[in-house]
């Protein structure tokens, strides 16, 4: 036996035979490793060449394909510029939903009931899959009047730098992925530079008051909500402004709505008990049975924390209790206590670092500051000079708040003196007469906008340095009407104004680059 083993181990091993590639896999394996040259060097290797293992295979790839592998650019590109064209055009990739095989495909129109719309005329059998997709295309554009050139990739260099840094948290500001740093020079205290724009909701107007009317967080689509029951998405362009969604709640009078921070989603409550929340991307709504544990009669007032990374949406309750939700589960987190009822709420920005701290404005003026994670209220003072809180809104980072009154004044504060039992304002603006239900700041905290819903046209820009109102803007021909709600585009390019006709006029403050 030992005899035979060894003649056996002595004799002469079968070559492995090695398996040619086809001209597909050649092409393929030269595009991605750019293995030049290896082809012929695999054909030469003969399966019929004797005492070939695999390792004197590899050694004679490796000994005789360097000048392949390691080509000079030069000579390359001298011996196949034909075939670099034609790798090129081959590796030209098409969108993907373009399917070449549709060509191939027939669609019957006719024996189906809900392709019948598709038809031209009676006549009309079937149609090649091409054509049926131009047919759906042009259907949805006919519905929904718009042509999608929203989702169209025709950017600049240097747009396509920027989304580069901002996917790789490197931008310009140095500030990693919060745009909204990227503000423009000072602004001019002497006038602002204003152009109107077509009407943000021009193509579906509200047939009620515009109670809310939000910017998503990536400047390009504006939310509009009212008393007509009907929350709409609009793609901001200055132009045409065309309508993303519309979902209508039965029932269900909108009070309050406000994207969450991530903008994934939108928020509504009314004088019910329950509340309804929007899937963006979808369109999907959830009903929100109220909040477990409560009683209060509605939830029309809250106010939710913006920027990535916020948690928190805060519910106006009954006799002074303020109830605090989370914006990922919407269950109820814990409650807070005031000594009146709470009017309204404001958060600065999570993305500054501000993600515990919050205000809120009472019925009677007082002013309470609350931290999230202690529960417990580091500070309160009285609205210099009110006798009963209306409104209330911070800027993003925080370090400033306002307040406003029935009487119709806004009062400024320093976040900092704001910890003082008596704080005393840094302005006190005196220029409208009624109630001041609308104070909005803009992100880089360069401007305030205040308004009431009780005077036509009561509407004043403040800016923030100087603390004075711009005298130039709005103009007595400016068409307000009677303003219910403002807000800013994140970069403040744009500047939206909901009002009692159900319009929301869209103005561009040409002084900031971008929306």
């Amino acid at each position: 036996m030992m005899a035979k083993r060894k003649a056996r181990s002595s004799g002469s091993v079968k070559p492995k035979r090695i398996k040619k590639k086809n001209k597909e896999e050649r092409r393929l394996e030269q595009a991605l490793f750019g293995t030049a040259g290896t082809e012929d060097i695999e054909e030469n290797v003969s399966e019929d060449q004797p005492g070939l293992d695999d390792n004197s295979a590899v050694a004679g790839v490796s000994e005789n394909t360097d000048k392949g592998l390691f080509a000079l650019e030069e000579e390359i590109g001298g011996r196949g510029a034909h075939e670099g064209e034609e790798t090129a055009t081959e590796a030209k990739l098409e969108p993907a939903w373009v399917d070449k095989h549709d060509e191939q495909v027939e669609v019957s129109v006719a024996s189906v009931s809900r392709l019948r719309k598709l038809r031209k005329n009676e006549k009309e059998k079937k149609l090649l899959g091409t054509e049926y997709v131009e047919r759906l295309r042009e259907k949805f554009r006919e519905i929904h009047r718009s042509d999608n050139s929203w989702a169209a990739l025709t950017m600049t260099e240097k747009e396509e730098d920027l989304i580069l840094q901002r996917s790789s948290g490197m931008l310009v500001s140095g500030i990693a992925g919060n745009p909204r740093k990227l503000s423009s020079s000072a602004l001019s205290a002497k006038e602002i530079n204003v152009t109107r724009m077509k009407d943000a909701n021009i193509e579906a107007p509200s047939e009620a008051v515009v109670r809310s009317t939000r910017f998503h967080p990536n400047g390009q689509v504006l939310m509009t909500a009212g008393f007509d029951k009907t929350v709409r998405l609009f793609q901001i362009d200055g132009t045409r402004n065309p309508k993303l969604l519309s979902v209508t709640f039965d029932g269900f009078p909108i009070y309050t709505a406000e994207f969450t921070g991530d903008g994934a989603e939108v928020f509504c409550s009314s004088r019910r008990q329950h509340l309804y929340n929007i899937n963006v991307s979808t369109g999907q709504t959830t009903r929100i049975p109220g909040i477990k544990g409560r009683r209060d009669k509605s939830y029309e007032t809250f106010a939710m924390q913006p920027g990535d990374g916020a948690k928190y949406i805060a519910v106006a309750g009954t006799g002074g209790n303020l109830l605090v939700l989370s914006q990922r589960t919407k269950q109820h987190l814990f409650s807070l206590k005031a000594n009146a009822p709470i009017v309204n709420c404001a958060f600065p920005d999570a993305q500054n670092g501000q993600t515990h701290e919050f205000r809120t404005i009472c019925s009677n003026g007082e002013v309470y500051t609350f931290d999230a994670r202690t529960r417990r209220c580091l500070s309160r003072h009285s609205d210099e000079g009110s006798v009963k809180g209306t409104a209330i809104a911070c800027t993003s980072d925080g370090s400033l708040y306002a307040c406003g009154s029935s009487s119709g004044v806004a009062n400024i504060y320093d976040a900092k003196a704001g910890i003082t039992n008596r704080p005393k304002p840094l302005k006190s603006i005196l220029n409208l007469t009624t109630q001041l239900d609308v104070l909005r700041f803009n992100a880089d905290g360069q401007l305030l906008a205040i308004a009431s819903s009780r005077g036509k046209e009561a509407l004043r820009l403040i800016h923030l340095s100087s603390k004075t109102v711009f005298a130039n803007w709005p103009t007595f021909q400016t068409p307000l009407n009677y303003v219910s709600t403002v807000d800013f585009s994140p970069n403040s390019g744009f500047f939206a104004i909901g009002n009692a006709k159900g319009k929301v006029l869209l103005y561009r403050l040409n002084h900031f680059h971008s929306a």
